[in-house]
């Protein structure tokens, strides 16, 4: 299995709604606008994971003037402004059958190098208590409950995971 970590292009929508909509239950139609408008205002921080020319995961995220994500990053698209100091991640997802693999370690690996290398200050992102110590162990240190307004399906608080990047 030969993995290659690259920058998204506009080809790679197909793949992305099918990933992005399956792992996390969204409709297709809503997920393609969506992608659309991420591919197309901050590429160089939506990276695809291919094995084989396959697309089997991907991450990505604005860069953000906020320490943590507010719940209106996930609905406006607009271009990365080079002078703020979070990088975000919105999305990390994985095809089901290359789980467990080290892809999403890889993906985040990545994205933290090309965040580092535009001199950001973090790296900040949501996610559900199962997911801990996935993020733990790469390096996210938990920061308490969101203040989000978006419930989870299964009534369960997100929390925000921070990762210090290195000068």
């Amino acid at each position: 299995m030969t993995l290659n970590i690259r920058t998204v292009k506009m080809d790679d929508l197909d793949a992305i709604v099918e990933l992005e909509s399956s792992a996390f239950h969204m409709s297709e139609e809503m997920t393609r606008k969506d992608m659309i408008g991420r591919i197309e205002n901050y590429p160089d921080t939506f990276l695809v994971a291919e094995v084989d020319g396959k697309v089997v995961g991907h991450v990505f995220g604005p860069v953000s003037k906020d320490r943590y994500i507010k719940d209106e990053l996930y609905f406006k698209n607009q271009p990365n402004n080079i002078q703020y100091p979070y990088q975000t991640i919105l999305s990390l997802a994985t095809r089901k059958e290359y789980r467990k693999h080290g892809i999403a370690s890889a993906l985040i690996e990545e994205l933290c190098k090309i965040a580092q290398a535009q001199d950001r200050s973090t790296v900040t992102l949501t996610c559900l208590p199962k997911l801990f110590h996935f993020y733990e162990t790469r390096g996210f240190v938990n920061e308490g409950k969101t203040s989000d307004d978006i419930p989870d399906p299964e009534n369960v608080s997100s929390y925000n995971m921070v990762k210090e990047l290195k000068k």
